[in-house]
Order: C-alpha cells, then sequence, then structure tokens
C-alpha cells in the first residue's frame, strides 16, 4: 500500500486542522482494512505543533503492530515533517535519498528500505516527488540511481500521472501495479497521482485503488494497493 496521509488533517485543507487523534485513528483504520505487508506514507507529521506535537509515524506503527522507519524531508527544530515506511516483513536496511530541487519550494525525499522476505530480500523505495514538473527529472534521475534490489518495489505520490515524460523515466524496467488507478481528490478522485511500481521475481495478483475503511474522507488522497506474490526460481 502507499497512502498520502495528508498530516492526518482528512480533508481539512487548513494548515492547522490537524493534532485531533481521531483523525490518525482514520487512517490507521483505512489502512487496517487492507492489511498490508507494507506500507509507504507520504505527508507524516513529527512533533509538529499543527499536529498537536503528535509522532504519526510512530503512533501509526503502535496502532497497527508495525515496525517503522520514518525519513523528514522538512526538519525545523524538533518538528519533522516526511515519509514513513511500516512494515510487517524485517527490516534489514534503511536509508535516506535527499532529492534535487530547483527551488525553494518544499524538500523532497526518498526512503529505501530492504527487508527480509521469502527465500530473499524485497527491496522498497517510498517517495513523495515535487508538485513542479521541472524539478521532477532530476528527482526520478536520483531515484534511478539508487535503484539496487532485484525484486524492486517503487512507490509512493509521485505528483504525475502514467502520461508525463518522468514517469516513462522512473517506469523504464518496470511494470506498474496499478497504473491508471485515480487517487485524488478521494472523495470523487480524477486524476493517477499515486503510484505502485515493480521489478523482478514478482507477480502481480490485484492491484488498485483503496475506498474501504473510511478512505473517501481519511485524507485527501485514496490509497493504493497491490498484492504482489513472490515468483520462485525454476527448479
Amino acid at each position: 500500500m502507499t497512502y498520502n496521509i495528508h498530516a492526518a488533517r482528512g480533508l481539512d485543507m487548513r494548515a492547522r486542522s490537524g493534532g485531533k487523534p481521531e483523525r490518525l485513528a482514520k487512517i490507521a483504520e483505512v489502512i487496517r482494512s487492507a492489511d498490508p505487508h507494507i506500507v509507504a506514507l507520504q505527508e507524516v507529521d513529527v512533533g509538529r505543533s499543527r499536529s498537536g506535537e503528535m509522532d504519526q509515524a510512530g503512533d501509526l506503527a503502535a496502532m497497527l503492530g508495525m515496525e517503522m522507519r520514518f525519513v523528514p524531508c522538512l526538519e525545523e527544530g524538533r518538528e519533522s515533517y516526511g515519509i514513513c515506511t511500516l512494515s510487517r516483513l524485517p527490516f534489514i536496511e534503511s536509508r535516506p535519498i535527499r532529492l534535487p530541487q530547483k527551488h525553494d519550494r518544499e524538500p523532497r525525499c526518498a526512503l529505501v528500505t530492504r527487508h527480509a522476505w521469502e527465500d530473499g530480500e524485497l527491496e522498497m523505495i517510498n517517495t513523495h516527488l515535487s508538485v513542479l514538473f521541472r524539478e521532477r527529472p532530476g528527482q526520478v534521475a536520483a531515484i534511478a540511481a539508487e535503484m539496487v534490489g532485484e525484486a524492486l518495489v517503487i512507490a509512493g505520490d509521485f505528483n504525475m500521472t502514467p502520461w508525463s515524460s518522468a514517469y516513462r523515466a522512473l517506469a523504464r524496467g518496470l511494470k506498474s501495479a496499478t497504473r491508471f488507478a485515480r487517487t485524488w481528490p478521494a472523495p470523487a478522485p480524477v486524476v493517477p497521482i499515486d503510484h505502485i511500481l515493480y521489478r523482478g521475481r514478482l507477480e502481480l495478483l490485484q492491484g488498485g485503488a483503496w475506498t474501504d475503511g473510511g478512505a473517501r474522507s481519511a485524507s485527501d488522497h485514496l490509497p493504493i494497493v497491490a498484492e504482489l506474490a513472490h515468483v520462485p526460481l525454476a527448479a
């Protein structure tokens, strides 16, 4: 699953409308309803005054009984804002990628994690790309340079559709699990900007936007889910 949680503000666009535990609980319920092994989260607040100084990454991990890794894309004193990967699969390694930017806008990043899975490993890259199309090619190139694993999943809020040139560059050599799944705005989504790509010994069983568990109102994005099966080596 990949899910832009909008700092647990629901559909409220006011920056200081977070900080309500019941809204974070709604995010947890959406995730719980899909029962994923790995979740890539974007727009996660940790210690920010606008969200009541909640540790949204740690609180969600505790609610769901999952391990987590958090990377701040923006830090101001004790306040952080970034991306988080939750997992039921054991973490082997994690590392951040600071993505390039051309303008003095929101810093962007990616989080690479390796997980023990079946008889091998799965590499996961969680990211949230720029809303500015001129910045995305450089960010895509930075992520492509870090794609090491044979069994690989890239998931996140790409802020671009499958028809953009930057998307095609990132997807080179990978398959889409959710190519035309519309995710934004959540109540009546019209554009596919959240994506899951994969490669390696993985078979797609099903994938698409997720609407259960109150997903149409818990965030301004719908989450997307892909069910992938491990393909064993031929005897």
